[in-house]
């Protein structure tokens, strides 16, 4: 900074240089005492001097200013570039949802139409479709917020898991889907709205690629290590690494319409949220097993 303001002032220095030797030329040629000019020069330099420090003053709080004004500029930019990418985003993901709400909407006026069997289990099916993907979204909003809480507090594995179980029981029975879950007592530390999406999103997942098949759903108390796991289809070990990246839906997504790729990208971003592990691992064509790891230490 001292520099760029010596470089400011260079044309004064010049100027009063060229003064005093202009001064010392005169003094010269008239023979005069060198005292009265060195006493001339040191007032003048003195002058100078003073009147550069408060402009050094000033120059400093310019300095500070422009300083600021830059970072605020640049976080401007940065917000800018946020919304942006924030309202692309969003965008982005209704689109997808508007087309994801159609499914269920059309195959629940069809159903309506036609004089068939078990009508009324079949619309349910849909209308909890429906309700998932309402849900998704409201998290999706949600979670796109950095500044969403988490309110943390020990909850029991049952009450998560059971209202999810009945939540999905038209599908079980329908889809001929066996459960297998033992109520389960043990508590954990978590956030239990957000802790249930994540479940369900996992859950959700099962009963699309393991139609008539079997999920097992089961605590290690030692471990704190819930484990949601089907012998459907299995994901391919191509697809794995990528299978919480939005809108990646691999090979069994292509396979099944109703695959958007966002429901295991917000169960990895509630994951990060909640600080719980989530591991997946898998087999073509045996099956896929999800486990979510808790605090071991409440």
């Amino acid at each position: 900074m001292l520099k760029a303001f010596i470089k400011s002032i260079l044309n004064e220095i010049i100027i009063v240089i060229t003064c005093i030797l202009l001064f010392l030329l005169i003094f010269f040629l008239f023979n005069l005492p060198l005292s009265a000019f060195l006493l001339g020069a040191g007032i003048m330099l003195f002058i100078m001097i003073i009147y550069w420090l408060v402009q050094l003053s000033g120059f400093k709080e310019q300095v500070q200013m422009a300083d600021t004004i830059h970072e605020l500029e640049h976080e401007l930019q940065q917000v800018k570039s946020d919304q942006t990418e924030y309202q692309a985003n969003v965008e982005n993901y209704f689109l997808t949802w508007v087309h994801q709400m159609k499914t269920p909407i059309t195959a629940s006026k069809l159903l309506l139409e036609r004089n068939e069997d078990n009508v009324v289990n079949r619309v349910r099916q849909e209308i909890i479709q429906i309700d998932n993907y309402t849900s998704l979204a409201l998290s999706y909003l949600k979670l796109m917020n950095q500044e969403t809480d988490m309110s943390f507090s020990k909850v029991k594995i049952n009450d998560i898991v059971r209202p999810l179980i009945m939540k999905y029981s038209i599908q079980f029975i329908d889809q001929k889907t066996k459960i297998h879950y033992e109520r389960c007592e043990n508590e954990i530390l978590t956030d239990a709205q957000w802790c249930s999406i994540m479940i369900e999103q996992i859950l959700n997942n099962a009963l699309k690629y393991a139609r008539g098949k079997d999920i097992w759903i089961a605590f290690d108390q030692q471990q704190q290590v819930l484990t949601i796991r089907d012998n459907g289809v299995g994901i391919s070990q191509a697809d794995l690494p990528k299978i919480f990246d939005k809108g990646y839906s691999g090979y069994n997504g292509r396979l099944n319409a109703n695959s958007s790729g966002i429901g295991l990208f917000i169960v990895k971003h509630i994951s990060q949220h909640l600080h719980h592990y989530v591991d997946v691992q898998s087999e073509l064509n045996k099956g896929t097993a999800f486990s979510i790891y808790f605090p071991k230490n409440n």
